[in-house]
Order: C-alpha cells, then structure tokens, then sequence
C-alpha cells in the first residue's frame, strides 16, 4: 500500500508537470504582446500546468480573476501586485468572442 502510494506521488509530483509542460514552448508562441506578459508566462505556465488553458480560454474581467484567485487558494505563489498584472492582461488578452488560434 505505501509503495503504491509513493509511486503516486513521485508520478503526480515528479513525471507528471514535466511531461504537462513539454509543449509550453507552442502555447507560449501564441501569447500575445502586452503588459503584464512576462509575469503571466513565469507564473501561469509553471508547474501545475502549461498554457493551453489560458490561450484557449475566453473569459471576462471577473471570469479572470475568479481563475487567478483560485490557483492562488490551490497554491499558486502569486502576490496581489502580480495578480492584478496577470488579470488585466488576460483580460484584454484573451475576452469572450476573440477566436481561438491555437
């Protein structure tokens, strides 16, 4: 039983984000230029998850926040300062009704 376990966590901890952030490179292509970029590539596309998510989705202002608030309640090392950067940005870059190019 603990084998099991531990050979979970090291999959869940360890394989798992490595091979989840493999393609970045392709999501980060399709970042579009604006204030607040940088700091939303750092810290949006770490280990948790790529950008797949952010560039595919289409949200409001308060969609956004909703998004960015949660992953600082999962865990999410994001100070207050550059969480208002990265909701404004996703905001003007990715609303509702822009299409999709990945």
């Amino acid at each position: 039983m603990q084998r099991g376990f531990f050979l979970m966590a090291f999959l869940l901890g360890v394989i798992f984000p490595v091979a989840v952030s493999w393609p970045d490179n392709h999501w980060k292509s399709l970042m579009p230029e604006g204030e607040g970029k940088q700091v939303t590539m750092e810290l949006c596309g770490t280990s948790c998850h790529n950008l797949q998510k952010t560039v595919v989705s289409r949200k409001s202002a308060p969609e956004w926040e909703k998004t960015v608030y949660d992953m600082i309640r999962r865990g999410a090392q994001i100070f207050p300062d550059e969480a208002d950067q990265i909701v404004k940005y996703l905001t003007v870059s990715f609303p509702p009704g822009k299409p999709v190019n990945p």
